[in-house]
């Protein structure tokens, strides 16, 4: 029981965080408005296994609820998502310019392709660790990046059901 009641945690603050309601997050997963209700505030007896890893992986965790799941070498969050991001582009996004859009919301043209890859492939688990570093080093809330992630893929064009 002890992980469910770590998952009910994780679930509400980061499904919060993340700018989405209950009915959205139980769509993504394929689970009812009440099941996810009830996952939230402690009243679910018995999640399976399948739908934990399905509630966890959405919003960038592990079955285990460890943590974020990071990159195991040195590399930033945003040294992880600008590779991420410019994989099959000539023209890599520059770190400094991928935190300047996160923190400002302004897309130099140039690094418009880029950052709509990184905001419809990125695994979420890189974005979430991306909005947890601006918030230790930039004293950005994490839910503010979020969101401001949330408006830029809506300018963009994105479709990923996250953005939605």
């Amino acid at each position: 029981m002890a992980i469910l009641h770590e998952l009910s945690n994780l679930v509400k603050r980061q499904r919060a965080e993340m700018g989405l309601t209950q009915e959205r997050l139980a769509e993504l997963v394929g689970l009812s408005r009440a099941t996810i209700n009830q996952l939230e505030t402690g009243k679910i007896a018995n999640l399976s296994l399948t739908n934990a890893e399905q509630v966890a992986n959405l919003l960038g965790y592990g079955l285990g609820v460890t943590g974020s799941r990071n990159a195991k070498d040195a590399a930033s969050a945003l040294e992880t998502a600008a590779r991420t991001a410019s994989v099959s582009y000539a023209d890599p996004i520059p770190v400094k310019t991928l935190r300047s859009v996160l923190l400002k919301g302004v897309v130099p043209p140039d690094y418009i392709p880029q950052l709509r890859t990184l905001l419809e492939e990125a695994p979420v688990g890189v974005l979430s660790s991306v909005a947890k570093q601006l918030e230790r080093e930039d004293e950005v809330p994490a839910k503010v990046t979020w969101q401001r992630m949330r408006q830029l893929a809506s300018v963009l064009g994105c479709t990923r059901g996250i953005w939605s």
